[in-house]
C-alpha cells in the first residue's frame, strides 16, 4: 500500500516522536528526497518525449540533420543581429524588423534545439514538469511573435516600394517601436493563455507525449477529458495569428508585385521578383507547416515530422533568404571586420543612434576594463549555462530550489549578454555607438531583467525560509503550481514594469543629444539628455525603485532574521556553522545587488554624478551575476554530484 505525502508528515511529526532538532533535520532530507523522487517518477514531475524512439536510425539521421540545421541557425542569426547593430548604414526600419526576426529565430530554436538532441542521443526521454511549460510558453509566444513580425516586415516592404518618397515619413522610429513591442507583447499574451488552458487540463497519470517537444496538439491528446473548448479556443487563436497576418501578407505582396510591374527596367523587374519569390517561399514554408498542423480537423492525425519545418527549418533559412543573399549585408559585414578606425561613420543624425562615451578618454582604463569584463562574461556563460543544463538534465535536482536557481541562471545569462557584448565591441572601437533601436532594446530588456531578478531573489529567501523553519510542510507548501505562478509573477511584473518605464523614457524629447555618458543605454544616463524638465519622471523612477528595491530587501532581510533564528536552535556546532556560511554567502550576492542598485536609483538627482554612477552599475549588471553562479549552485556538492553524474551518461561512463 502507497504511503501519501500528509501520512508521511504524521509519521515523521518529530513533535510526537519527542525527537531532537539535529534528527529532525536528518529526518527533513531524507524525507524530502523520498518526497521529490516519487514526485519525478509521477506523470506530474516529468513527461516522456516519444519522438521517433521506435526507429532508432531515423533517429540518428535527425540528430546529424537538426544538429547542423541548429548551428547554422546560431551563427546565421547571431552574424545579422551583431553586422545589423554595429553598421550605421543598416540602421533602417527594414533590419530593425529583420534583428527582431533574428533574435526571435534565435531563441525559437534554443527553446526546442537542445533539448531534442539530447533526447536524440539519450535513452530515457524525459523532461520535467516545469521544463514542459517553460518549453510550450516560449516556443508559442514566439511562434504566434513571428507570425504577427512576417506581417509587419511585409508591410515595411510594402511602404518601401509603393510610397518611397514617405517612407521614412511612414515608417518612423515610434511606429517601428510600437509595432515590435506590440508583436511581442500580443505573442506571449497569446503563449500565456493557451499555456494556461492546456495545463489545467486533467491527464490521469499519462506523461508520454507522442512528440519531439512540449507543444499544444501533442499535449492535449493525454487530457482525459472533453477538449472540445480547447480545441476551439486553439482554432479561434489560429485563425487569427496564422490566417489574417498570412491573409495581410499576400494583399501587401500584391500591391508589391504591382508596382513591380509597372518598372520599366527588365533588370529591375526580375530582381525584385526573385527577392519576392523567395520571401514568399519561406513565408509558405512557415504558414503552410503550420497551418497543416493548428487548423486540420482535430480527428486529423497531426504529423510531428512536419512541426520540425517551422520550428528548424524556417529559422535557419529566414537567414539565408532574408539577409544573407543582400548585397547590402554583404558589404556591412566587410566594413565590421575590415574597416578602417578612422573611417567617419554614421548617419548624420541622432535620431537613428546614441554615442556610448564609458571611460573613452581613458585608454588605458578602457583596456584593463575590456579584458575584465571579456573573463567576467566568458565565467557568467559558462558558469550559468553549466548549472541550467546540470538542472534539466539530473532529476534529483527537480525540487523548487533549484527550480528558482534555474531561473535566476538563465536571467542571469540573458541580464549580462544584454549589455555586455556591446561594451566588449565599443571598448575596442573608436566610433562607440548603439542604433536606437538596439539603445530602447538594450533598455527595456536591462530594466526587464533587473526588476525580475529583485523580486526573484525574495522568492528564493522566502523558498529557504520555509525550507528551514517549516521542513515538515516544504513540499506541501512549495508545490509545483505555486512554485510555477511565483515564478510567473515574477517575470511578468519585471517585464510590465519596465515597459512604463521605458516608454517614460524614450519619449522624452532630447532636442540632439545622443551622447549617453554611460557604457549603456540606462535610465538615469537618459535622462540626462532630455532638453526638459524630469522631475516627473524622476518621481516615478523614485517610487517604482522603492517598489522593486527597498520592498524586497526588506522581506530578504525578514525571511532570513527568522532563518537565524532557526538556525541558532540546531544544538551542531558544525550544522550551525554550514548554515551561516550558506546565509553570509547569500546575504553577500543580495548586498553586492541591492546596494549598488539602490546607489544608482534611490539617490537624489542632484547628487548623482554620472562618473562614479557607470562605474557603479557594473557591479550589479555584470559583477553580482557572475558570483550568483559561484555561491548560489557553483560551492553546492549537490551539483557537482550532479554534473559528474550528467558527464558520466553523455560520455558512456558508468560513473555516478
Amino acid at each position: 500500500m502507497k504511503v501519501s505525502v500528509e501520512e508521511k508528515f504524521e509519521m515523521w511529526n518529530y513533535k510526537e516522536k519527542g525527537l531532537n532538532e539535529d534528527v529532525m533535520n536528518t529526518r527533513y532530507v531524507q524525507y524530502s528526497e523520498v518526497a521529490w523522487e516519487e514526485g519525478n517518477q509521477s506523470s506530474w514531475g516529468e513527461f516522456i518525449l516519444l519522438g521517433v524512439s521506435d526507429r532508432p536510425q531515423l533517429e540518428l539521421l535527425l540528430f546529424v540533420l537538426i544538429l547542423i540545421s541548429y548551428v547554422m541557425t546560431l551563427l546565421g542569426n547571431i552574424i545579422i543581429i551583431v553586422v545589423s547593430r554595429l553598421d550605421p548604414r543598416l540602421h533602417t526600419p527594414m533590419y530593425f524588423f529583420l534583428s527582431n526576426l533574428s533574435f526571435l529565430d534565435l531563441c525559437y530554436t534554443t527553446s526546442l534545439g537542445p533539448q531534442m538532441l539530447v533526447n536524440f542521443r539519450s535513452a530515457r526521454k524525459s523532461i520535467p514538469w516545469a521544463g514542459c511549460v517553460a518549453q510550450l510558453y516560449i516556443s508559442l509566444s514566439l511562434g504566434s511573435t513571428e507570425c504577427l513580425l512576417l506581417a509587419i516586415m511585409a508591410y515595411d516592404r510594402y511602404a518601401a516600394v509603393c510610397q518611397p518618397l514617405r517612407y521614412m515619413a511612414i515608417m518612423s522610429p515610434r511606429l517601428c517601436l510600437q509595432m515590435a513591442v506590440t508583436a511581442w507583447l500580443s505573442g506571449s499574451s497569446n503563449a500565456l493563455v493557451k499555456t494556461l488552458l492546456t495545463l489545467r487540463l486533467p491527464r490521469c497519470g499519462r506523461n508520454q507525449i507522442d512528440h519531439f517537444f512540449c507543444e499544444v496538439p501533442a499535449l492535449l491528446k493525454l487530457a482525459c477529458a472533453d477538449t472540445s473548448a480547447n480545441m476551439a479556443e486553439l482554432l479561434a487563436s489560429s485563425v487569427l495569428l496564422l490566417l489574417l497576418p498570412l491573409g495581410l501578407i499576400l494583399v501587401s505582396y500584391g500591391y508589391i508585385g504591382a508596382a513591380v510591374l509597372r518598372m520599366r527596367s527588365a533588370e529591375g523587374r526580375r530582381k525584385a521578383f526573385d527577392t519576392c519569390t523567395s520571401h514568399l517561399a519561406v513565408l509558405s514554408l512557415f504558414y503552410g507547416t503550420a497551418i497543416y498542423m493548428y487548423l486540420l480537423p482535430p480527428s486529423q492525425d497531426r504529423g510531428k515530422l512536419v512541426s520540425l519545418f517551422y520550428t528548424m527549418v524556417t529559422p535557419m533559412l529566414n537567414p539565408l533568404i532574408y539577409t544573407l543573399r543582400n548585397k547590402e549585408v554583404h558589404w556591412a559585414l566587410r566594413r565590421v571586420l575590415g574597416r578602417n578606425p578612422t573611417e567617419e561613420r554614421g548617419n548624420g543624425s541622432s535620431q537613428w543612434e546614441f554615442i556610448l562615451l564609458g571611460v573613452s578618454d581613458q585608454p588605458r582604463l578602457e583596456m584593463l576594463l575590456f579584458m575584465v569584463f571579456l573573463v567576467l562574461y566568458v565565467m557568467n556563460l559558462v558558469g550559468n549555462l553549466t548549472i541550467i543544463v546540470v538542472l534539466w538534465l539530473d532529476p534529483s535536482l527537480h525540487t523548487p530550489m533549484y527550480f528558482f536557481l534555474s531561473n535566476l541562471s538563465f536571467l542571469d545569462l540573458c541580464y549580462t549578454t544584454s549589455t555586455v557584448p556591446q561594451m566588449l565591441v565599443n571598448f575596442r572601437s573608436t566610433h562607440k555607438s548603439i542604433s536606437w533601436a538596439g539603445c530602447v532594446a538594450q533598455l527595456y530588456v536591462f530594466l526587464s531583467l533587473g526588476c525580475t531578478e529583485c523580486l526573484l531573489l525574495v522568492v528564493m529567501a522566502y523558498d529557504r525560509y520555509v525550507a528551514i523553519c517549516q521542513p515538515l510542510r516544504y513540499t506541501i507548501i512549495m508545490n509545483r503550481r505555486l512554485c510555477l505562478q511565483m515564478a510567473a509573477t515574477v517575470w511578468l511584473s519585471g517585464f510590465g514594469n519596465s515597459m512604463l518605464q521605458t516608454i517614460l523614457t524614450v519619449q522624452l524629447p532630447r532636442c540632439g543629444r545622443n551622447r549617453v555618458n554611460h557604457f549603456f543605454c540606462e535610465v538615469p544616463a537618459m535622462m540626462k539628455l532630455a532638453c526638459v524638465d524630469t522631475s516627473a519622471n524622476e518621481a516615478e523612477a523614485f517610487a517604482v525603485s522603492v517598489i522593486f528595491l527597498l520592498v524586497p530587501l526588506g522581506f530578504i532581510l525578514v525571511s532570513y532574521s527568522y532563518i537565524v533564528t532557526a538556525v541558532l536552535r540546531i544544538r551542531s556546532a558544525q550544522g550551525r556553522l554550514k548554515a551561516f556560511n550558506t546565509c553570509a554567502s547569500h546575504l553577500a550576492v543580495v548586498s553586492l545587488f541591492y546596494g549598488t542598485a539602490i546607489f544608482m536609483y534611490l539617490q537624489p538627482p542632484s547628487s548623482y554624478s554620472q562618473e562614479r554612477g557607470k562605474m557603479v552599475s557594473l557591479f550589479y549588471g555584470i559583477v553580482a551575476p557572475m558570483l550568483n553562479s559561484l555561491i548560489y549552485t557553483m560551492r553546492n556538492k549537490d551539483v557537482h554530484r550532479a554534473l559528474r553524474r550528467v558527464l558520466g551518461r553523455l560520455f558512456g561512463s558508468k560513473r555516478t
